[in-house]
């Protein structure tokens, strides 16, 4: 498979809270298809040397997709991510990773990646346990009106589930209030936290709490 790597400047984002050794780093990526049927295999994290297999990272349509990735002990300065774009394998390496910023993966500007993250605690915590599925569930998934959020098992409290937009930005933060079975739940009207619709496209409903991080995908209609 022929490399190709995007000559970006490597410039590395070096928050205090990301310290090596010293934070984990909830990592996530982004893919804008651009109108090319593209899929992405897998994607190598450096200096961890690791290898995440990103099954089912692929444009659906015209849509947006991202990917979690597990936590990390520091931002990754650079990336090799491998695919294809329309069919033809592709790989490309991104050097001196920016957070929140579009870059082409393939020639000719064809489909975009862009990746961010978060610090999520230090490594003497324990790590949330990633379970995107099974406390977290929303009704219906392609909102037209109201969504309806779900968790269970869940911490006692007052549990928030956050919205966020494909690049990570959260536009709503729910208060879930629990009921006779025990389950929490909530509801969305598709309005950001000033009370404005938001724009049509995919959404991120999340939950972090319990030891566990859970995220589901969904589509805003209007």
């Amino acid at each position: 498979m022929k490399k190709h790597c995007a000559g970006l400047a490597a410039v590395l984002i070096s928050l205090v809270a990301f310290g090596i050794g010293q934070a984990q780093q909830d990592f996530h990526g982004v893919l804008n298809p651009n109108h090319y049927s593209t899929v992405i295999d897998s994607v190598t994290v450096i200096p961890q040397d690791t290898t995440f297999l990103t099954a089912g990272w692929m444009s659906e349509g015209l849509e947006y997709d991202t990917f979690d990735f597990p936590n990390l002990p520091q931002w990754p300065t650079d990336l090799w991510v491998y695919g294809a774009v329309r069919g033809s394998p592709t790989s490309f390496c991104f050097v001196g990773l920016v957070g929140r910023r579009w870059y082409p993966f393939g020639m000719g500007g064809a489909p975009y990646l862009m990746f961010y993250g978060e610090g999520v605690g230090t490594v003497e915590e324990s790590r949330p346990e990633v379970r995107p599925r099974q406390c977290l569930a929303v009704s219906p998934s392609v909102v037209t009106g109201r969504m309806t959020v779900r968790l269970q098992p869940v911490e006692a409290g007052g549990p928030v589930v956050q919205i966020h937009d494909a690049v990570g930005n959260v536009v709503r933060s729910l208060d879930c209030a629990f009921g006779a079975d025990g389950a929490a739940t909530a509801t969305w009207n598709r309005e950001d936290d000033q009370g404005r619709l938001v724009p049509e496209g995919v959404y991120f409903c999340r939950y972090a709490g319990a030891g566990v991080i859970a995220v589901r995908k969904v589509l805003v209609a209007h």
